[in-house]
């Protein structure tokens, strides 16, 4: 260890400057990653296990313990600044730190949740599938790490009060779980056929900040300042009087927190179900007239409370016969009444396989005179993630479908390339191997994937009632991580 290099129990403090190169690999070398994220899981697994003993003196005490924590500040860090998707965001201030040095900079500076003032927000505005845009405000990476401190620290707390059914944004759960339960609902031969499928009206853009803050029990004055902090919009300040910033890292977390209680509102009756994942749900019931006249005005009045309400274009009561979207799935039940049978069936929509076709349209267009190796390596993580998201669905025929017209295409892409060539060398250049009477475009060891490839197999659901907080459970949840991936 050098001599300008002071050890303290919790980290190490950096004296000299960062000229100095081996200042500059510290957070490489010096911070004991292993250490950090191991002391910040106690902290939250015991969070988790007083909330639910409801011992909140204890909780108050080691939350407030684990947002001072030099631990969770440096794993934050990690967190946004190198595993983010957004980690090449910027803020306001225009700044990134996509380098050792910048990060070890950054765990010099002062993460206070009391004295902490957070920039306004960044606004940009993405396209949606209705064309409309979706607005997100992007705080500065400062402010992200802070939110990130934040979340560590309330996320176990709100695991254990969460209902099961809930999914969006949470630890060990995913879309698929919601879609399996779901099914386990709709696929039985009973009278529970029809469903609410619901849309909350702009609900990031218009949750209640004063019900929002009475339900956050620490932490309010950092979280009203994060929703108050306001946006800049082509070169303008705005207030924000309602909604939580959909570029926050703690948005998600928030938007759980205020829709928290929605399941409950059914609980007495056995025969209505609901499905959250974020502000997407369904409730599914045995009758129409019942989520007409007991769920509807249970859920408007649910939501108004939180400054929200649905969407009226979008909300609609169908029969499960009619089918539906959630999540990127198409959910329809089939009879065949000669045959005596009847099935659920779960499959991409194929408006989704069109609109992926179009990115690797886009991608042959725009790599149409690269070394073909780059054009499929590109295009394989394109067709690779698409077909693992729905490989758990009735999926092998859209595969097959998905697979032919990934196939037209090469073929165009490579008559463009070649023009003058004839079909027979064509084949004989870029089809080098023949997999189950199937062509495959390869150069070298790289091959395209095939979506035909991926087997269809049966997803298995999380137990609802776990958490990945609860250390009596760290095996279930390694047994579970190994058999989902």
């Amino acid at each position: 260890m050098p001599q300008n290099i002071e050890q303290t129990p919790e980290h190490t403090v950096a004296r000299s400057t960062f000229s100095d190169p081996i200042i500059q690999s510290l957070w490489l070398t010096d911070i004991n990653w292993d250490r950090a994220e191991k002391y910040v899981r106690r902290l939250q697994e015991r969070i988790y296990q007083h909330t639910k003993s409801q011992q909140w003196l204890k909780v108050r005490n080691l939350q407030k313990l684990l947002a001072r924590s030099y631990y969770a500040k440096v794993v934050a860090i990690r967190e946004i600044t190198q595993r983010n998707n957004g980690k090449n965001t910027t803020g306001i201030d225009n700044k990134i730190y996509d380098t050792p040095d910048k990060r070890w900079e950054l765990t010099k500076e002062t993460f206070d949740y009391q004295t902490d003032k957070p920039l306004p927000l960044k606004r940009v505005f993405i396209p949606k599938q209705d064309g409309t845009q979706r607005p997100l405000g992007i705080p500065t990476i400062h402010d992200r790490i802070m939110q990130m401190i934040i979340k560590l620290a309330l996320e176990p707390e709100f695991e254990a009060k969460f209902e099961p059914n809930s999914y969006g944004f949470r630890p060990g759960r995913c879309a698929m779980d919601a879609i399996v339960q779901i099914r386990k609902r709709l696929s039985g031969f009973d009278n529970i056929q029809w469903v609410l499928d619901g849309d909350i009206s702009k609900c990031f853009d218009n949750i209640s900040h004063q019900f929002l803050l009475n339900q956050v029990p620490i932490f309010k004055k950092i979280i009203r300042r994060w929703l108050k902090v306001g946006v800049i919009e082509f070169g303008n300040f705005r207030t924000t009087e309602n909604g939580t910033p959909q570029g926050g890292v703690i948005s998600p977390l928030l938007a759980n927190i205020a829709l928290h209680g929605m399941e409950f509102l059914f609980k007495d009756n056995p025969d209505i179900s609901l499905v959250r994942y974020a502000d997407d749900f369904v409730v599914i019931a045995n009758s129409k007239a019942i989520l007409e006249t007991k769920v509807l005005p249970k859920l408007n009045s649910f939501l108004t409370e939180r400054g929200l309400n649905l969407n009226e274009l979008k909300t609609k009561i169908i029969h499960r016969t009619e089918g539906f979207e959630f999540l990127g799935f198409e959910i329809k039940f089939y009879t065949v009444p000669k045959a005596f049978k009847s099935y659920l069936l779960i499959k991409p929509p194929k408006k989704k396989i069109l609109k992926v076709l179009k990115v690797i349209k886009a991608i042959f267009r725009t790599m149409l005179y690269k070394p073909l190796k780059e054009v499929i390596v590109r295009a394989n993580s394109v067709i690779r993630g698409w077909c693992y998201y729905y490989r758990f669905s009735n999926a092998k025929k859209r595969f097959s479908y998905f697979e032919h017209m990934i196939f037209k295409k090469v073929w165009y892409l490579l008559k463009r390339r070649h023009p003058k060539k004839n079909i027979k060398w064509i084949i004989k250049t870029y089809f080098k191997t023949i997999d189950n009477d199937r062509w495959i475009l390869s150069e070298d060891n790289f091959k395209l994937f095939s979506p035909s490839s991926v087997p269809v197999t049966k997803y298995i659901k999380v137990n609802e009632f776990l958490s990945p907080f609860d250390r009596t459970q760290k095996e279930y949840w390694k047994t579970r991580q190994r058999a989902t991936t």
